[in-house]
């Protein structure tokens, strides 16, 4: 049972830390909520929180649109 807590907190230490490099990253990229059209146009707190909530999902979504972000605001 031990080891199970301590891959779950892990796993969450996981979670936390690539949540805030969203949060860090977005705002340094000027990510701003509308950029891109449909459901995955969220600002920088939006992709934090879904990140921090939904990460299996959100997190490689994230990565999969950071290049178009960073092309639309040049950086």
């Amino acid at each position: 049972m031990e080891h199970l807590e301590t891959v779950e907190t892990i796993i969450k230490a996981i979670i936390v830390v690539t949540s805030l490099w969203v949060l860090i990253d977005a705002r340094a990229i000027g990510i701003k909520r509308g950029q891109i059209p449909g459901f995955l146009g969220m600002g920088w707190l939006g992709w934090f929180l879904a990140c921090l909530l939904l990460w299996i999902f959100a997190f490689p979504a994230y990565l999969i649109k950071r290049g178009a972000y960073k092309r639309i605001n040049g950086t």
